[in-house]
């Protein structure tokens, strides 16, 4: 697609090395080598790129295109492979981590009862399978949150991982 600006025509491929320079020259930018974050923290920021954008079936057209709400429903199977690797490494830094994982979850228990709620609602749900998915899902964000809150510098990982995902997210919202 051409540019607004009128007289401005960009081909739709420099435009894109354009913004990839510009992500990694601020990936760059942001280097503080004073600040010490786990290398875990890049689980997380993986699982908010895919959840604040497209899937990666979709960006990387693999796979049949969603032309039904029955194939919605069904979902890509690559997509949860995808995810299925995410939660499993979030599960793998947080077993290294159990005891703030544990106290930290204790401190919590309003939201255990809630997501416990939400699981044995799977048992009444007419769709319990897609259910069983969401849930999974949403059991993999509090996954993420304790991977970011039990990293040694908490505060500097909350603000690398907002950093990350707005650094590639933000750009490629203006560019697509």
């Amino acid at each position: 697609p051409a540019s607004t600006v009128p007289g401005l025509v960009m081909n739709p491929h420099i435009a894109t090395i354009v913004f990839l320079v510009g992500i990694w020259g601020l990936f760059r930018l942001d280097r503080d080598d004073t600040v010490r974050t786990s290398k875990a923290l890049w689980i997380p920021v993986l699982w908010l790129l895919l959840n604040g954008s497209r899937p990666l079936s979709l960006w990387l057209q693999v796979g049949p295109t969603i032309d039904t709400a029955g194939q919605y429903l069904d979902g890509s199977p690559f997509d949860a492979a995808i995810w299925g690797v995410l939660l499993a490494g979030g599960l793998i830094v947080l077993a290294g981590r159990s005891r703030q994982v544990g106290a930290l979850l204790r401190a919590n228990a309003p939201v255990l009862l809630f997501f416990a709620y939400c699981g044995l609602s799977l048992l009444w749900s007419d769709y319990s399978f897609v259910a069983l998915k969401r849930w999974t899902k949403a059991i993999g964000d509090v996954v993420m949150v304790l991977v970011v809150l039990t990293d040694p510098d908490r505060v500097s990982a909350l603000k690398r991982l907002l950093a990350r995902v707005g650094f590639v997210l933000i750009p490629l919202s203006v560019l697509l």
